[in-house]
């Protein structure tokens, strides 16, 4: 993961980019993600493939939202530190202004029909944009595992890990995504054949960065 800096990208595009995903960005944190990676790599092509991913892991290891994390990491990677807290704003403010708003007619005394018909038909569509925005993911994922049939089944094992574990211990799944990274690091950190230890993703540099995703997105 290299170090942030001005790619060329105007602030007022993050502004705009950012916000509009925020205001559309329907179906939770898969359905962001994708949105991201559809704009950043892509569309764009700001930030390469694996870039993006290194950005999903290092996001889904720390507390918070997941989502909101990663619109840090991305703006951050485009304008440096101005382009975080702008990236992060823009795309927080537009869904809590939605939810307040949204809060406010469901908890008045005579909420509209019309607005509980909507919530009620939302409410069915939105764990299928999220399964389908997760499961567009999927590709990159494994592409980037790699040729090597080692590397398959290794992929192939912590998918199905973070399934079942997703399915069977809900809040606790972060230590099967620890246990999993763990195991990974120290394959790819093994020596390899020409003598030389493999890099990890992340450069000694960018370590600041998870701590201001972290009290810049928050606890859950």
């Amino acid at each position: 993961m290299s170090e942030s800096g001005d790619k060329g990208v105007s602030l007022t595009t993050l502004i705009r980019e950012w916000g509009r995903i925020g205001l559309i960005g329907f179906g939770g944190p898969p359905a962001h993600i994708a949105l991201f990676r559809k704009l950043c790599v892509e569309e764009r092509g700001w930030l390469t493939a694996r870039e993006f991913e290194d950005g999903i892991a290092a996001t889904n290891l720390l507390p918070g939202p997941a989502s909101t994390q990663l619109a840090i990491y991305c703006a951050w990677r485009l304008k440096g530190r101005i382009g975080a807290i702008v990236g992060g704003i823009c795309f927080i403010l537009p869904g809590l202004a939605i939810i307040l708003g949204l809060s406010a007619l469901f908890l008045s005394a005579n909420p509209p029909r019309w607005v509980l018909g909507a919530a009620a038909g939302a409410g069915a569509a939105v764990p299928a944009v999220a399964l389908n925005a997760a499961l567009g993911l999927l590709p990159a994922s494994w592409h980037r595992a790699g040729g090597e049939r080692a590397a398959k089944i290794r992929w192939m094992t912590y998918f199905f890990a973070g399934c079942v574990s997703a399915a069977a211990v809900g809040p606790f799944l972060v230590l099967v995504l620890i246990l999993c990274g763990a195991v990974e690091l120290a394959v790819r950190t093994g020596v390899t054949a020409s003598g030389r230890p493999c890099r990890p993703f992340w450069a000694p540099r960018s370590r600041w960065l998870a701590a201001e995703c972290w009290l810049f997105a928050g606890w859950p």
